[in-house]
């Protein structure tokens, strides 16, 4: 791994640990991965206590898991256009899936009526309103998986709620009469747009927002009247961070005390900007939006596999993990560090 930080992912959680849906159908495989004794040891060992005892849970249980998520026909109350590729879908859901998903890092499945489940695609929850069992989701249309939803006018497939949406949660969670520090880079910022929602109300949130290659980043507007102070920069060049980019970012982190920063872009971004931030103020935590391959969401297919040394994994749909353990390097620089750097073409 050359200069990298040797990460073994020192820190994990379960997101789901001590909810409805636990425990779920690791457990039942002895791959629980929170509890000792479900992975098949003799005494009691977890890595991290939700309240509830989860092999209590599974004894209870029948020694089974629960029963997972299932899809759900809901129906489409609006459908927006921000760009020609770009919309808003405002979605009925129960009122039970819509109180869960009013949460940092909530994202649901979603797919055509009738379409096979291999058609199903993790979107992030802009907004949730429980009271009113309404959620909205944006989306940006890439692929076949997207155009199928975009076929969807009067119903559509929920299923839900997950909460993996962002890692290194319990940073912004822990911050209160904070500051917090969000660089926006393409779509990925919908994520970040909960955590805005959920952080404002007692903390002062910056964003620093990448425009791309249209004149403004349609997300600006959002983040503006969630409550938070936006200023619109270009963060890349064909060299990496920008001058522009390593220019704003010191100025504000040199004027203001930061907890947390929220990093919304892709993976390369995610290293860059926590590479240099890094070398600015060691004592900011960081958080950054999920952008592991998740297909079943369940810890199951592994396509979200993360591996670390000694053999350590982690299934990153579920599982909780500080992200500077996976980006940063020990030389400190913005050079990327993970095995795809596909910019975003927002």
């Amino acid at each position: 791994m050359g200069m990298e930080v040797q990460f073994m992912f020192r820190y994990v959680e379960c997101i789901d640990a001590g909810s409805e849906y636990c425990p779920c159908y690791l457990a039942e495989h002895g791959e629980c991965i929170i509890c000792s004794q479900l992975k098949g040891k003799e005494f009691c060992d977890c890595l991290n206590w939700s309240g509830t005892c989860i092999y209590q849970e599974y004894l209870w249980n029948n020694e089974k898991g629960k029963k997972p998520r299932q899809f759900v026909k809901c129906r489409i109350l609006s459908k927006q256009y921000i760009r020609e590729d770009v919309f808003i879908l405002k979605i009925k859901v129960p009122k039970s899936m819509a109180r869960i998903l009013d949460n940092i890092g909530a994202y649901v499945f979603l797919r055509k009526n009738n379409d096979d489940v291999v058609f199903s695609t993790p979107i992030s929850v802009a907004e949730s309103d429980p009271l009113a069992g309404v959620i909205k989701v944006m989306i940006k249309v890439n692929g076949i998986k997207t155009k199928a939803i975009d076929e969807c006018s009067d119903f559509i497939s929920v299923k839900g709620p997950y909460l993996n949406g962002i890692q290194g949660q319990r940073f912004i969670r822990d911050v209160n009469n904070g500051k917090m520090l969000f660089l926006i880079r393409g779509t990925a910022g919908i994520s970040a747009l909960m955590a805005a929602k959920k952080c404002i109300k007692d903390n002062e949130i910056d964003v620093l927002i990448d425009k791309g290659r249209h004149e403004k980043n349609f997300l600006e507007d959002y983040f503006s009247e969630v409550g938070c102070a936006v200023n619109r920069l270009s963060f890349l060049d064909e060299k990496g961070l920008s001058d522009e980019g390593k220019y704003k970012i010191k100025e504000y982190i040199k004027n203001k005390q930061y907890d947390v920063a929220l990093s919304a872009g892709n993976d390369g971004f995610h290293s860059r900007i926590i590479n240099y931030i890094n070398k600015i103020d060691e004592n900011i935590k960081f958080a950054t939006v999920n952008n592991s391959i998740i297909c079943c969401g369940e810890g199951i297919c592994g396509s979200c596999t993360l591996s670390g040394i000694s053999n350590s994994s982690i299934k990153s749909c579920k599982q909780q993990y500080n992200p500077m353990e996976l980006f940063l390097k020990a030389d400190g620089s913005d050079k990327i560090c993970c095995k795809k750097d596909e910019e975003c073409k927002l």
